[in-house]
C-alpha cells in the first residue's frame, strides 16, 4: 500500500495539471463549401478564388471585362459574336474568324455558353468559365477531351443581326 500512495498522488497531479488555464486555440480555417471544392476541382484554386469572377450555383463563372449597353439576348435569339474557346491549359480549340464575327442561335450553344451569353448586353465582353457538365460532359468534341472545363472569351456585337 505504501508504494501505491505515491503513484496515486502522481496520477492526481498529472490530471490536475491538465485542468489549468489553456492557451487559446488557433482559429480553425473555415471549411470550404461543396461548391468551392467543385470549382477548385474544375478550374484550380487560383481561378476558384478569383474575386473578379462571379460564380453561379451551377458552377458557371462569369468575368465581365466590359459591360455592354445594348439589348440582352434570350435563348431564342441569334447573336453575332467574336469569341475564342480554350481549355484550361490555354490550348485554343475554336475561334471566330479574324475580322469575321460568327452568328449563332443561342439555344444551339453548349449549355454554359448559352447561359453566359444571356447575361450580357450587346457591346459587352466577358469570359465564361464552363464546368464539364455545362460543356461537352464526357464526350470528346474535336480537340476537347472528355470532361474538360472550358474557357470562352466572348464579345457580344449584336442581338438578332439582320443578315
Amino acid at each position: 500500500m505504501k508504494r501505491l500512495v505515491p503513484v496515486v498522488f502522481s496520477l492526481a497531479a498529472l490530471v490536475l495539471a491538465g485542468c489549468g488555464p489553456k492557451e487559446p486555440a488557433a482559429p480553425a480555417a473555415p471549411e470550404k463549401s461543396v461548391a468551392e471544392e467543385r470549382r477548385e476541382n474544375w478550374f484550380g484554386a487560383k481561378l476558384a478564388a478569383d474575386p473578379t469572377i462571379q460564380w453561379r450555383d451551377s458552377g458557371l463563372g462569369i468575368q465581365v471585362l466590359r459591360a455592354g449597353e445594348g439589348p440582352t439576348p434570350q435563348r431564342t435569339d441569334k447573336v453575332r459574336v467574336n469569341y475564342v474557346g480554350r481549355l484550361l491549359d490555354g490550348t485554343e480549340f475554336d475561334r471566330s474568324a479574324a475580322g469575321k464575327p460568327a452568328v449563332f442561335s443561342v439555344q444551339n450553344l453548349v449549355t454554359g455558353l448559352a447561359a453566359g451569353v444571356t447575361t450580357m448586353r450587346a457591346g459587352g465582353k466577358a469570359v465564361f468559365y464552363i464546368p464539364p457538365h455545362l460543356g461537352y460532359g464526357g464526350i470528346r468534341a474535336g480537340k476537347i477531351p472528355p470532361n474538360s472545363s472550358l474557357v470562352f472569351e466572348v464579345e457580344l456585337l449584336e442581338v438578332n443581326p439582320k443578315d
